[in-house]
């Protein structure tokens, strides 16, 4: 697969954070997006600053406005921003939501959904939910004997197109669903 400029500046960076404020939301889509599902698991995973598990590993519970508010050592940067609860940097959430826990909107409001996981990284399960105003949505997916298993929960009102790595794409309706798929192994 030929490398994108996106792939080329994560691998560069030693997949660490190198877009800035305006390219750091985007990265992820554009790696998953062309083919590089796995540099941008290795980009979501990376410890080292500046990246988004660096501040987890000095404790953080929200994201903070600049990767290194917090020193290796534990003193405050001594710069001018240190917020240490700031959005800003912490928008690999929303593909954290619809890519590795595999939900997304179709339509607004949840009325559609797509359900649509995409293992990767060494990670062997993952869920997510909302509360939307239809009701509750779930996903929940895990590794097993060399399958994906994909446990869903789709509230009255909503429908949900399932799209899984090597099977057919299906629709779903309201209630509790489990779907399988052959499993492609996760990258470490």
């Amino acid at each position: 697969m030929r490398a994108t400029a996106w792939q080329e500046l994560a691998e560069q960076s030693g997949y660490r954070i190198s877009t800035g404020f305006a390219g750091t939301p985007f990265i992820t889509d554009a790696l998953t997006q062309t083919g590089h599902l796995d540099d941008a698991y290795r980009l979501l995973l990376q410890t080292e600053c500046p990246s988004w598990l660096y501040p987890v590993t000095m404790g953080a519970t929200t994201v903070w406005e600049r990767w290194d508010s917090m020193l290796p050592d534990g003193t405050i940067n001594p710069g001018e921003m240190t917020s240490f609860n700031h959005y800003a940097l912490g928008a690999v959430a929303d593909w954290m939501h619809r890519v590795v826990g595999g939900l997304s909107a179709l339509e607004p409001g949840y009325a559609s959904v797509l359900i649509a996981p995409q293992p990767g990284g060494g990670l062997t399960w993952a869920s997510t939910s909302l509360d939307s105003v239809h009701g509750h949505i779930a996903v929940r997916w895990e590794l097993v004997d060399g399958e994906l298993l994909v446990r869903a929960q789709v509230p009255e009102g909503v429908t949900a197109v399932v799209r899984l790595p090597g099977a057919a794409e299906q629709r779903l309706g309201a209630g509790s669903h489990e779907l399988r798929a052959p499993a492609a192994v996760p990258a470490a």
